[in-house]
Parts: structure tokens; C-alpha cells; sequence
């Protein structure tokens, strides 16, 4: 087996003067062990895995501190990881030269995991109900001991920086409209920011779909209906209701809505995503692409393909195209990063594919995009349970199998086998 050259410090992996795939001991024709006393511990070993940007080119990060307390969501900014776990609490890694973990200034990146404190004013006794990460800043929102929500940002002013004013304020109360509902959920991508409330009413901040910064946060819509989720890619964002109807707004110049022609930049319209086969279980969202999962485990893509990431031949998918994938095992999650994708089946492997820039596929290879989906072998016997696809990052948690995505969405008659499929 080739040994790294030791040019790096990352010990699992060849290093990126290699460019080679890492080095691993398990290959397709590994069988998978069954759990026992032996394997057991190394199987449910509570790690995070990192692919892609990491600091100091590591790929793979020990919790340190983690403990027994599962993460309960991961959300990732251009070059930095924030997490919430599930005792309230909050961990990141990654750059911090503009607050974006919110850390004081004088630390630029943590090189580990790192405990996060809310040190804003006034606010004790919180929890904390969502995060969400911008391009160099994050959103935490929080649930007072009054019960009132907020929005924390972690970061510096974005007009003081575009105006070269200094700012060290790197925790900041967001300015929210007066009287609005308790709000269910905040998403971020880039500048852009948005939440919606119990009353389905969305607000958007940072900078809205034509490109214009916005000073406050602004009522993007009443919705008429019950927001299931809300999707936010470059130019454009995605509800889905409770009825499984899916609804645009924004530029379609990527074909990312699935339609043929521009759309509505202030009006949201219904998109008509049919597949007669199966209804729709996920979607998930990238920079100017989707992938959509069927019931029946089937995954299509649409929008921009020109890093591979819908795996077609032409630079756009206008259309929903379907993915072929060369096992019998079905896919039953999916993930969207930025310019990369991600996919969970039922035997328990993880394939990548898309651009493939600082190994974030979780291997590397020599050209600029993957444009098939490749099997990430190290996580071959791994209980996943948590996955984040960011910008330049791929961020996976490990843990115990009762936690594991892979455990949650089999039947019940199932769930008590002691071995992985």
C-alpha cells in the first residue's frame, strides 16, 4: 500500500502534493463487520469528519469536548463551521477574521473545536432554537427566558466593513420588525438572510434578489399557506409547503427552479416538479442547483451543471434529469452543497460528486469536477448521523447507531438488527 510522502501533517490521507486518493484499508470488496464487542467502539466513535478547507489541511477532527451530547445541527459558512449540540451548546472551527464564530478579532481561525459563549448583553438563560451561516458571518436565534426570539449575529457590521469603518463588535442583537411571530427558522447563504414565523410571514435581509443591500429586515411575503421548509441558493429561494407544493422566486438564468424560462424576482410562483413514479421526500439546495429525492429513492438533479454537479453532458440541466447510480442499494438521503453533492444509501455508503477543490468530495482527484458520484470508502463503516455540505466544506458526524440517519428512516421491524446492511 502507498505510504504518504509526509510533505503534509494529515496521517489518514495522501497529501495535496500527492493529489492521489487516500489512503484507506477498506475497498469494495470489504465485507462490513457485524457489531460486537470488538467493533463496536471503533463503529460508534463520535467523530467529525472534514473534508475540503479545513485548517491546516486537516481532513479528520476528534470532538474534542464532545462527549455524549449528539450534534443536532451543522451548518457551514465559506471557511468557517459552526454547530449546535444537543445540550444547548456551541462548537465551530474554521476562519474568524471577520467574527464569523464570534470569537474576538484577535483570533483569526481556530485550528481546533472550539466552545462558543453568547456574550451579547443582558441575555442569560437562552436557548437556542436554529443556526444558520452566511459567507463570513453566522445567525444564531435564540429563545429568551421571556420567551421573545432573537437573532444574534456573529460577525462585523457589513456596511462599516464595505466603508473601511473599524468594528469590533463581533455579537450583535439583529434588528428585527416590530411584532412579528415567533419565528420558526433562519437560513443564510452568502449576504442574504431570511426567517419565517408561525404565521408563514418571510422576511429577508442582507440583500435582496436583485441585488440591492437592505438596511433592515424586509416582509418578503405572507404565505397562504403552511411552510414546510424554506431553501435559499444565490439568486433565488424555494418553499415547500405542507402539501407537498413546491414554490420559486427569484433569477432562473441556471434553470435552479426547473423551468424553462425567467422567473418572478418578487413573486413567488408554483413550480411544477411531477414525477409520476413517486412523490417527493427532500430537497436540497446548492448555489444555482438542486437535487430532489423521491420516496422510492430515486434523485434528480437540475439547475447548474457546468462543475459536474448535475452529472449531465451540457453545462445546464433546464429539467429535472435523473441520477444513475450503479448499485442496487437506495438512496435515502441527499445533501447540496454550494458546487457539490452528496448522497446516503440504505447499505450505509456515502458518494460525493461535483467540484472537487481541496478534496471537500472526501477524496481527491487530479481533474477540476467529479461528474459521477464516487464512493467516500472511509466512511464505509461509519454510524452517520449529522451532514453539513458548505461552500468549500464537507463536514459529517459519527456516532452511535440509534442516532444514525440510516437507523431513524428504516422500518420499525428492522431497526433492531445488530448488523449494517
Amino acid at each position: 500500500m502507498k505510504s504518504c510522502c509526509r510533505k503534509c501533517c494529515c496521517a489518514i490521507f495522501c497529501c495535496t502534493c500527492c493529489r492521489s486518493t487516500p489512503l484507506n484499508i477498506i475497498n469494495d470488496d470489504t465485507k462490513l463487520l457485524p457489531k460486537n464487542n470488538v467493533t463496536k467502539d471503533s463503529i460508534e466513535l463520535e467523530e467529525l469528519y472534514v473534508y475540503g478547507s479545513a485548517p491546516e489541511e486537516l481532513r479528520k477532527i476528534l470532538m474534542e469536548g464532545y462527549g455524549n451530547k449528539p450534534v443536532k445541527k451543522i451548518v457551514c459558512g465559506e471557511f468557517h463551521c459552526l454547530i449546535l449540540l444537543t445540550n444547548n451548546r456551541l462548537i465551530g472551527f474554521g476562519k474568524n477574521e471577520e467574527g464569523q464564530l464570534g470569537l474576538p478579532l484577535e483570533t483569526k481561525q481556530c485550528l481546533k473545536i472550539t466552545n462558543i459563549q453568547i456574550n451579547v448583553e443582558n441575555l442569560q438563560n437562552i436557548k437556542i432554537r436554529d443556526i444558520a451561516a452566511g459567507d463570513d458571518y453566522s445567525l444564531v436565534l435564540i429563545r429568551t427566558q421571556e420567551g421573545e426570539d432573537k437573532i444574534i449575529r456573529f460577525g462585523t457590521d457589513i456596511k462599516n466593513k464595505y466603508a473601511n469603518i473599524p468594528n469590533t463588535t463581533i455579537q450583535t442583537i439583529e434588528k428585527l420588525p416590530e411584532g412579528i411571530n415567533p419565528i420558526k427558522k433562519i437560513i443564510a447563504f452568502q449576504k442574504r438572510k431570511m426567517f419565517y414565523t408561525d404565521k408563514n410571514e418571510i422576511y429577508l435581509g442582507g440583500r435582496d434578489f436583485l441585488g440591492t443591500d437592505l438596511d433592515e429586515y424586509i416582509l418578503l411575503s405572507a404565505f397562504d399557506k403552511k411552510i414546510k421548509n424554506l431553501y435559499l441558493q444565490k439568486e433565488s429561494c424555494i418553499i415547500e409547503d405542507d402539501n407537498e407544493q413546491i414554490y420559486g422566486l427569484g433569477d432562473n438564468s441556471y434553470k435552479e427552479l426547473g423551468v424553462g424560462n425567467n422567473f418572478s424576482m418578487n413573486e413567488f410562483k408554483k413550480l411544477a416538479f411531477k414525477f409520476n413514479k413517486s412523490p417527493i421526500k427532500k430537497i436540497s439546495a446548492g448555489a444555482r442547483h438542486l437535487l430532489i429525492l423521491l420516496d422510492n429513492g430515486e434523485v434528480y438533479c437540475v439547475g447548474d451543471n457546468s462543475e459536474g454537479q448535475c452529472c449531465g453532458a451540457t453545462s445546464t440541466c433546464p429539467y429535472p434529469v435523473k441520477l444513475e447510480l450503479n448499485v442496487k442499494s437506495r438512496v435515502i438521503d441527499c445533501y447540496a452543497g454550494y458546487n457539490h453533492n452528496l448522497i446516503l444509501l440504505e447499505n450505509g455508503s456515502v458518494y460525493t460528486w461535483g467540484n472537487t477543490n481541496d478534496g471537500k468530495l472526501g477524496y481527491y482527484e487530479d481533474k477540476f469536477s467529479q461528474d459521477t458520484p464516487r464512493e467516500v470508502l472511509e466512511l464505509k463503516i461509519k454510524c452517520i448521523y449529522k451532514i453539513c455540505l458548505g461552500y468549500e466544506l464537507t463536514v459529517i458526524a459519527t456516532g452511535k447507531e440509534e442516532n444514525s440517519i440510516l437507523i431513524k428512516q428504516m422500518k420499525p421491524n428492522v431497526q433492531n438488527v445488530n448488523e449494517l446492511k
